[in-house]
This record gives structure tokens, C-alpha cells and sequence, in this order.
């Protein structure tokens, strides 16, 4: 009987021996694991305003470009051929078209770029992320290039004789019109509120709206835990734009929401799939969408995982800045 007693009191002490062991195994590599994730972050911090990260954002530049001015050009052509009688719509039912939401919607969208562009740069891995805001830019508007050039819907607002200019003859427009209209869109960078007339087409899906989802998006994703109060300013700017658009006749109802679902699925399905490490991201179903190949190249040297939203000033002057930001930092951690 004793025997047996020892030999149960040896045995629970082996399993305890072995709980602890392994306890210590899980705690030391959880440890691991985390001291090499912030090593490899450390260590991209350094690369972040490499030659190499540099030259990435310039080339996320030239596609947004190249996206953006695609739709620029397309309008001047749209213009003159869209029909000029407006689809039924229930918001222009229920709701009569409001001239002063226009500017309103165009105040909105800048407010809230404003808003976004600035917690970015304050941003420990700010050249990172205004990367990926060019990348996304460019697939949104890449897309709304193609879907303006194969199918056009005529002008939202009632009195669009008023507000869009008159259209030309097909066969009596010539390139020096085309070319001063394409001018004109690429210094406004599309924003017309200003204009007396503008020209009309550019409807399927909201250029604006997708400006707003985007740097809503942002400033979701990587303004720090402790400023979080910022999403309840951000988030009436943006849906009060949105409503500005439709109120103001600018665009129909199905602009908008087209264009912000697929400036949702397109966001966080970017950052679901290159927060995964490097060598899982090729397997993923989401690998299998147009532009995963396009983006992957710019992804390669970023760490798996969220990018921790750490705030950093960008310059090494004027010093009492960059110690204000440094004192922030440690408040927000």
C-alpha cells in the first residue's frame, strides 16, 4: 500500500514537472516569437526610408496616376456622348436636389484626406502605408476607368442643362478641346465645385466615395488605441459626404454604394491578405484576385502581421516637435 502510495506521489510530481516544463517551453517561445517580431520591426523601420521603399512609393504614385488621369481623359470623351435624361432614382424622389450639397460633398472628402494624410505621416512606417493608399487608389480607380469606358449613364442632376456644359458634335470635336479639358480636370484633381459648368458622365462609381472610404479606412486602421475618439469624427464626415453627393443630385444612390462596398472588400482584403507571413501569402484564395500580383512585389519586405501604430515626428527639426510627438507616443502606448 505504501508503495503504491509513493509510487502515485512520484508520478504526480513528474506531471507536475512536466506542466511546468512545458509551461516554461510555451512561455519561452511565446517570448521568442515576440522578441523576433519586434526585431524584424525594428528592423524594417530602418529599411522603411530605404532607396529601395522609396522607389516602391514613387512607382504606387505612377499607377495612382496613371489610374487617375485614365479617368480624367475618358470624362472628356464620355462627355459628348452620354444621353442627357436622368434614371429614376428614390433619393431624388423623396429628396429635391440640393445645390449646396456639391461643395459640401468636395469640403467633406478633404476634410477627412486631411485628416488621414496627417495621422499618416506622423506615423512610424509612414512611407508603408501612403504606399498602400496609392496601391488601393490605383486598383479603385483603375476600375472605375473600365467600367466608365464600356457603359454610360446619363447625367443625375435635373436641371443639367444649367450645370453640365453643352455637348459637341462627335464628328466636329477636335484634340485641342479634348486636350483643355483634360487640363482642366488634372489641375482641379477633379474637383468641380468651383466650376461654373463641368462636364458630365463620370457617374458609375463615385470617384469621391472612394476617396472618402479609403481614408476613412485609414484612419481606422492605423491611428493608435488611445485615439480611437478620432472614428467619431471621421465616421459622420464620411457617410455625411457620401449623403452630400446623392442630395446634391452629383451622383445616383448606386454610385455610392457600389463604390464603398468595393472600397471595403478591397481594403481589408489587401491587409487580410499581406498580414499574413510572406511564404502563406501566394496560397490564400485571395491570392487569386487581378491585383494580388500587382501589389505582392510592393509587400515583399514588409513584415507579417498589423503594423503597430506607433507615432514618430518625420524630421530631425524643429526638436521641441519632435520631443512633443516622442511624449505623446508614450501616452498612447
Amino acid at each position: 500500500m505504501r508503495d503504491n502510495l509513493t509510487g502515485i506521489q512520484n508520478t504526480s510530481i513528474s506531471i507536475s514537472r512536466c506542466d511546468t516544463d512545458s509551461d516554461t517551453a510555451k512561455n519561452f517561445a511565446s517570448f521568442s516569437s515576440n522578441s523576433v517580431s519586434v526585431q524584424l520591426e525594428d528592423e524594417y523601420e530602418k529599411k522603411d526610408c530605404s532607396f529601395m521603399e522609396i522607389i516602391k512609393l514613387l512607382i504606387a504614385l505612377l499607377c495612382l496616376s496613371i489610374s487617375a488621369f485614365s479617368n480624367f481623359f475618358l470624362l472628356t470623351l464620355i462627355h459628348d456622348i452620354v444621353p442627357r435624361k436622368p434614371l429614376p432614382d428614390l433619393v431624388f424622389i423623396l429628396i429635391p436636389q440640393q445645390k449646396w450639397a456639391w461643395p459640401v460633398g468636395d469640403v467633406l472628402s478633404t476634410v477627412n484626406s486631411v485628416i488621414g494624410f496627417v495621422i499618416v505621416l506622423l506615423h512610424r512606417q509612414r512611407i508603408t502605408i501612403i504606399r498602400r493608399i496609392f496601391i488601393l487608389g490605383a486598383i479603385m480607380y483603375g476600375l472605375r476607368a473600365v467600367v466608365m469606358a464600356v457603359t454610360y449613364l446619363p447625367p443625375s442632376f435635373n436641371n443639367r442643362d444649367e450645370i453640365c456644359e453643352p455637348q459637341v458634335n462627335r464628328t466636329d470635336i477636335h484634340w485641342d478641346d479634348v486636350m483643355k479639358r483634360f487640363v482642366t480636370y488634372v489641375v482641379t484633381l477633379g474637383l468641380t465645385s468651383g466650376q461654373e459648368k463641368i462636364l458630365c458622365g463620370d457617374l458609375m462609381f463615385s470617384g469621391h466615395t472612394i476617396v472618402l472610404s479609403i481614408m476613412y479606412f485609414t484612419t481606422l486602421k492605423y491611428t493608435p488605441r488611445k485615439l480611437t475618439f478620432l472614428r467619431y469624427i471621421v465616421t459622420p464626415i464620411t457617410f455625411c459626404g457620401m449623403a452630400a453627393l446623392v442630395v446634391s443630385g452629383g451622383h445616383y444612390s448606386m454610385d455610392v454604394l457600389i463604390a464603398y462596398w468595393i472600397s471595403s472588400h478591397v481594403f481589408w482584403g489587401y491587409h487580410q491578405i499581406f498580414e499574413l507571413p510572406l511564404h502563406m501569402r501566394k496560397n490564400q484564395n485571395l491570392s487569386r484576385l487581378w491585383w494580388f500580383n500587382l501589389a505582392y512585389w510592393f509587400e515583399t519586405s514588409v513584415p507579417s502581421g498589423p503594423i503597430k501604430n506607433i507615432w514618430n515626428w518625420p524630421l530631425a527639426k524643429p526638436i521641441f516637435m519632435k520631443k512633443f510627438i516622442e511624449r505623446c507616443n508614450k501616452n498612447l502606448k
